[in-house]
């Protein structure tokens, strides 16, 4: 591990940003992980052992946010995707665009609206994060053929 990533991870672990086990059992990931407010988030999950990374940290944080293309039998994994989420009083608390087809993120307990556009195209679905409960919420987009 390279010591900016090192440096990051104590720190987020230091300050009870994100789960201490989803560091210690993939460490490779804390370089990823932003903090916004009080919101530790984590996207990426491209390439296989990235995403298995992912999965594995998944049900440490209260949201997992999955983002697929998808026509007849071909599913395909999408990055880049302008993610914002509001609280219930439509504040936003998070705004960022993908790295890969995971978003993870640790937010208050509360009702939240989840947006995603991708090639301009949105989808939304409202959520609920409890206290330890994990939610997770596969946005589908069909695929366009350029024909």
């Amino acid at each position: 591990m390279k010591a900016a990533g090192f440096i990051v991870a104590v720190a987020i672990a230091a300050f009870g940003l994100m789960p201490t086990s989803a560091l210690s059992s993939t460490p490779e990931l804390a370089h990823k992980a932003k903090v916004v407010g009080d919101i530790t988030y984590i996207s990426g999950g491209v390439g296989k052992s990235e995403a298995e990374a992912m999965r594995s940290v998944a049900k440490d944080f209260a949201l997992e946010v999955v983002f697929v293309q998808k026509q007849a039998q071909i599913e395909e994994f999408l990055a880049e995707v302008n993610v914002q989420i509001q609280d219930a009083q439509k504040n936003v608390v998070l705004d960022v665009i993908t790295d890969g087809p995971y978003l993870l993120a640790n937010l208050p307990q509360g009702r939240y609206l989840v947006i995603a556009e991708y090639e301009g195209a949105v989808k939304q679905q409202w959520v609920r994060v409890g206290i330890k409960k994990h939610q997770k919420i596969v946005f589908w987009w069909p695929i366009i053929d350029s024909l």
